[in-house]
């Protein structure tokens, strides 16, 4: 017993909605979050690998707004 196609589409289409708005949720907060690091960061210096972490959350925070900015229109 198998189900239609139109049914399985549908129904895919519906779970990937429900990822992208999961995803865009994530990343909304993650860009809120990301950058309450950076005190904490910047109070250590900005040397070896404390720098490192500091240049890839700001990636990581260009990232998220990228993929948040939409979230909840």
């Amino acid at each position: 017993m198998s189900t239609p196609a139109s049914t399985r589409l549908t129904s895919g289409r519906h779970v990937a909605g429900l990822m992208t708005g999961t995803v865009k949720a994530v990343a909304f907060w993650a860009a809120i979050a990301i950058p309450l690091t950076y005190p904490a960061l910047l109070y250590m210096g900005l040397n070896g690998t404390t720098g490192l972490w500091f240049v890839g959350l700001l990636v990581a925070n260009v990232f998220a707004l990228a993929l948040g900015h939409d979230h909840k229109r």
